[in-house]
């Protein structure tokens, strides 16, 4: 189960009591396929599973309610969606290319860490000096 699917189903939770039927319809996710997540999901304590009181007949309502723990995790899931990380695909080539480079100086017997820290008093001298 994704971190998506489970901020899906918190954030449903949340805002609204909710029943299995009315997460299938919302969700728009098979009944079985959301049943088997939010049974993962009391499991790791993320949600609580409560069956309602009323006087119908048959097999009562399960209420499905966000556990503290549910809260705190959608809380951190909306903290960290703000802050996705953003590359393009000249900056993987570099990442790539620097790699592949601190492969060749390991390879050749250099210390990559002392290689960085040569460069980088080069570069701190460079910038003084300007």
């Amino acid at each position: 189960m994704s971190l998506e699917q489970r901020a899906r189903i918190l954030q449903a939770v949340t805002s609204r009591v909710c029943g299995v039927r009315d997460l299938v319809q919302l969700l728009k996710l098979k009944s079985s396929n959301l049943i088997s997540l939010l049974r993962r999901m009391e499991e790791e304590k993320l949600i609580e599973v409560q069956f309602a009181k009323g006087a119908k007949k048959g097999r009562p309502k399960k209420c499905i309610t966000a556990s503290s723990l549910g809260y705190d995790f959608l809380d951190s899931y909306k903290k960290l969606n703000l802050k996705r990380l953003t590359a393009r695909k000249a900056d993987l080539d570099h990442a790539v290319k620097d790699a592949l480079y601190a492969c060749r100086l390991a390879e050749k017997g250099h210390s990559t860490f002392q290689v960085f820290m040569e460069l980088n008093t080069i570069a701190s001298n460079i910038k003084n000096s300007s």
